[in-house]
């Protein structure tokens, strides 16, 4: 699958030059592909025969596009290249943590590790949080993420299509042109775990053309399907981001949806959002900063969970009347600019980043 990296308005965003300043963007930014326009479809075929459109395109409100779309494994393998070129950091894989106190993890081999400072980003089975009495908020919503990577015969030109269906939205990602020339995307759809597993159990001919019908030819044939998977769709979040001397960051505090595209970009604010913090070698001692970007990270996490978990129930709703309210709020920011705007801004710029 590949990777939304922002880059919010003007130039300025935290976060792309975050990646620049480590050496990591020079490594990856050929191998990306811009991401200008949003577009929505309101997509209730069982209800409408006119599924309703909105565009969002980037330069509305930057001079940039709203980011770069990264296939994950070109991201990691360049954070890691950089990673093994930095004398004074220490690389450990394969052994995890079996015991942690404040200041202190010790690891499976029995090598205990010391700092001032454990900054956990070991992902959302990390034992920390649970050693150091971090309760973990686990929302499952009974739904299943099926992702798959695809050639087509029509460009994307830099689109980001959502159809939003009633079990789950239908995304297409754009992804650089394929070793074929052909253009190519990757997929994540949504589905209730039975119709998902009737799609998993498909061949691929049949999953094409499921697919293909599904896309209602937004990116022309599909002539290649490839990477299939799938995963339970889910959002988890730490009720507070820090203990003793610990900083919770990325997939420790936070699981992100599939929805909005706000997952590594979340990750890499806390980063910037702690480092921040860090201005001075005495904050790495002080629990007020630590509780500080607890609230600072926390109060943003909640907030984009909340409009994404509202956004997947309003679209799974059936009644006629939400159907109505939800279709009139899509049109209307079509023409109200300021708030249209803003919510673009929001989407791509985490609170507490500036």
């Amino acid at each position: 699958m590949s990777t939304l990296v922002q880059t919010p308005e003007h130039r300025v965003s935290p976060l792309l030059p975050a990646l620049a300043k480590i050496g990591v963007w020079d490594r990856v930014k050929d191998k990306g592909a811009p991401l200008h326009q949003l577009r929505l479809i309101d997509d209730q075929a069982e209800r409408w025969t006119k599924p309703v459109v909105e565009v969002f395109r980037a330069e509305e409100v930057a001079d940039t596009p709203f980011g770069h779309n990264i296939i994950n494994a070109d991201l990691v393998e360049a954070l890691l290249d950089v990673a093994k070129d930095e004398e004074n950091l220490q690389l450990t894989f394969n052994t995890p943590v079996e015991h942690w106190t404040p200041g202190a993890i010790t690891l499976a081999d029995g090598v205990t590790l010391e700092a001032d400072l454990i900054v956990d980003a070991a992902g959302r089975k990390s034992p920390i949080p649970a050693l150091a009495g971090i309760k973990i908020d686990d929302h499952r919503p009974n739904q299943i993420a099926l992702v798959c990577q695809i050639e087509h015969s029509l460009d994307h030109e830099d689109i980001s299509t959502e159809f939003q269906r009633r079990e789950g939205p239908l995304t297409t990602v754009p992804m650089p042109r394929a070793a074929s020339g052909l253009a190519q995307s990757a997929i994540v759809w949504v589905h209730r775990p039975e119709t998902a597993q009737k799609l998993a159990d498909l061949d691929d001919e049949g999953f094409r053309r499921s697919l293909q019908s599904a896309l209602r030819g937004v990116l022309g044939e599909i002539t290649a399907l490839r990477a299939r998977g799938g995963f339970q769709v889910g959002t988890q979040v730490a009720d507070r981001f820090d203990g003793p001397k610990l900083a919770l960051v990325g997939e420790t505090a936070h699981v992100m949806p599939p929805i909005g595209a706000q997952g590594l970009n979340t990750s890499l604010a806390d980063v910037a959002v702690l480092l921040s913090l860090l201005d001075q070698p005495s904050a790495v001692h002080d629990p007020d900063m630590l509780r500080r970007y607890s609230a600072q990270r926390r109060g943003d996490v909640i907030i984009r969970l909340k409009a994404t978990h509202f956004l997947n129930q309003a679209i799974q709703n059936g009644e006629l009347g939400f159907d109505h309210v939800r279709r009139g709020a899509l049109k209307s920011l079509g023409w109200l600019k300021p708030v249209r705007h803003g919510l673009m801004r929001a989407g791509m710029r985490p609170f507490g980043v500036s």
